[in-house]
């Protein structure tokens, strides 16, 4: 019988797999900052709380190139990225809008909602951070 995606077990195995296709699908020129920024993420949201760490991520992301008039992507752009498709998932069950910034999103919610969506936060994180430490082992962290 197929693992319901509502208990505990089904929501870790969910977690799994997203933090595994995340990891897996990141294009070499992204690596050596999603690999920092991973890394970092959840001693970040336990020293200055998700909101503040999600604005963190978003500001390292990619500059505006004036050459080119487009955004140019980098590591912490595709983690911030991953990050809000999982909370914005069935699977992670919060309550986080598909409309709007994630990080305007996680700031808004009342204090209660804060505490889960950190918590499902840090659980997908610790996935995403094994899969980083197995699958980008060649990978240098970036020292920026």
């Amino acid at each position: 019988m197929a693992q319901e995606v509502t208990t505990p077990k089904g929501i870790e195995q969910g977690r799994a797999t997203h933090a595994y296709k995340a990891v897996n699908e990141v294009e070499e020129q992204y690596k050596k900052k999603y690999k920092t920024a991973v890394k970092k993420a959840p001693v970040l949201v336990k020293t200055n709380g998700l909101g503040q760490t999600l604005a963190f991520i978003k500001s390292k992301g990619g500059k505006y190139d004036d050459k080119k008039k487009e955004i140019i992507k980098n590591g912490y752009d595709i983690f911030y990225e991953q990050i809000g498709e999982w909370l914005r998932s069935d699977a992670a069950n919060q309550s986080i809008p598909d409309d709007g910034e994630l990080v305007k999103e996680v700031i808004k919610l009342d204090s209660h909602d804060y505490r889960q969506v950190t918590i499902e936060t840090l659980a997908l994180l610790n996935w995403m951070r094994r899969f980083v430490d197995g699958l980008m082992k060649d990978v240098e962290e970036d020292n920026e």
